[in-house]
C-alpha cells in the first residue's frame, strides 16, 4: 500500500542533501560524466576538424545516414545537434551514467553512516557492482529511448491524426512524453541504490529496489520531478531547434545544450542525494 510522505519530509531530505552538497569529493563522479559530455558537444560542434570531422562524420553515417551530409551545411548543424548529441550521450551514458551514479550512491551512503566518504573505495565497491548497475541502467535508458522515439507515432496511430500541423497537439505530446519519463525515472530511483547497499542477489536487490516504489510511488515521483523542473526550460528549448535557428541565433541552439549539460549536474546530485536518504531512512 503506497504511504504518504509531507512536504516537511521533502524539506528534511532536501537539507540533509544540501549539507553534503559542500563535499567536493561526491562531486567528482558527476562531473567526470560533465567532461565526457563536453567533450561529445565539441565533437559536434567542430566537425571539418582533422582530429572530430572523421569522428562526427562515422557517427552521423551510424545514428542519421538519413539526413545525408545535412549536418556539414550551417544552420542545419545546429538544427540537427540536440538529436545527434542527445543520441550519443544516451549510448555513452547507457555503459558509464549507472556505474558513476554507484560511485556517489556508496559515497552518499558512507556519509548517511557517519562515515567519511573515499572515492577510491567507492570507486572500487562500483566497479565489483559494474554489470548489475550498467543492465539495470541499459534497459531504463532503452525504455526512455523506446518512448522518446516512438511515443508520438503512436499517439497519431491511435488517434488518427498526424500532428505536423498541429503546434497545440504538439505540445500536449511533448508534455506527455516527459510525464512518461518522469514515471519511468521514478519507477527506478530506488534501484540503483538497492544494488550498491548489498547483501542480497541482483534480482532481490530489483525486487527490494521496485518494492521501495510501491511503497512510496509519490515520492519516487516526487523526488524525480523536484530536479527535474531545474533543467526543464533548457530542455523544452531544445526540443524544437528549428524555432531556435529560425526565429534566433543557429549558436544558440548549443549555448543551450551547453547549459542542459551543466544543469545535469546539480539535478543528478539533488536526485541522488534525496534518493539515498530516503532509501536508507526506509531501509532501518
Amino acid at each position: 500500500m503506497a504511504k504518504r510522505v509531507s512536504f516537511s519530509e521533502f524539506g528534511y531530505l532536501y537539507r540533509q542533501t544540501f549539507r553534503q552538497a559542500r563535499r567536493a569529493v561526491l562531486w567528482t563522479p558527476l562531473l567526470l560524466e560533465t567532461l565526457v559530455a563536453l567533450l561529445l558537444a565539441l565533437i559536434h560542434l567542430y566537425v571539418f576538424s582533422p582530429i572530430t570531422g572523421p569522428l562526427i562524420k562515422a557517427w552521423i553515417g551510424i545514428a542519421g545516414s538519413q539526413f545525408g551530409d545535412a549536418y556539414f551545411h550551417y544552420p542545419a548543424q545546429y538544427a540537427l545537434m540536440p538529436y545527434f548529441l542527445g543520441t550519443a550521450r544516451l549510448l555513452v551514458n547507457a555503459f558509464i551514467e549507472g556505474f558513476l551514479f554507484g560511485v556517489v550512491i556508496d559515497m552518499l551512503m558512507a556519509l548517511y553512516r557517519g562515515e567519511r566518504p573515499a572515492f577510491m573505495t567507492s570507486f572500487r565497491q562500483a566497479l565489483k557492482r559494474y554489470l548489475p548497475l550498467t543492465v539495470v541502467w541499459l534497459v531504463v535508458i532503452g525504455i526512455l529511448y523506446l518512448i522518446n522515439s516512438n511515443f508520438v507515432t503512436l499517439i497519431q496511430d491511435v488517434f488518427g491524426y498526424s500532428l505536423q500541423n498541429a503546434p497545440r497537439r504538439q505540445v500536449v505530446a511533448d508534455f506527455a512524453v516527459r510525464g512518461v519519463s518522469i514515471l519511468i525515472y521514478s519507477v527506478s530511483v530506488f534501484l540503483l541504490p538497492s544494488i550498491m547497499a548489498g547483501g542480497v542477489s541482483f534480482a532481490a536487490a530489483v525486487k527490494r529496489g521496485l518494492a521501495m516504489f510501491l511503497r512510496h510511488p509519490f515520492v519516487a515521483i516526487g523526488l524525480v520531478l523536484i530536479p527535474y523542473l531545474i533543467g526543464f526550460l533548457p530542455s523544452w528549448a531544445t526540443s524544437d531547434p528549428n524555432r531556435i535557428v529560425v526565429n534566433f541565433s543557429p549558436e544558440l541552439v548549443f549555448y543551450l545544450l551547453l547549459i542542459s549539460i551543466g544543469l545535469d549536474v546539480i539535478v543528478n546530485f539533488l536526485l541522488l542525494g534525496t534518493a539515498v536518504k530516503f532509501y536508507m531512512d526506509q531501509s532501518t
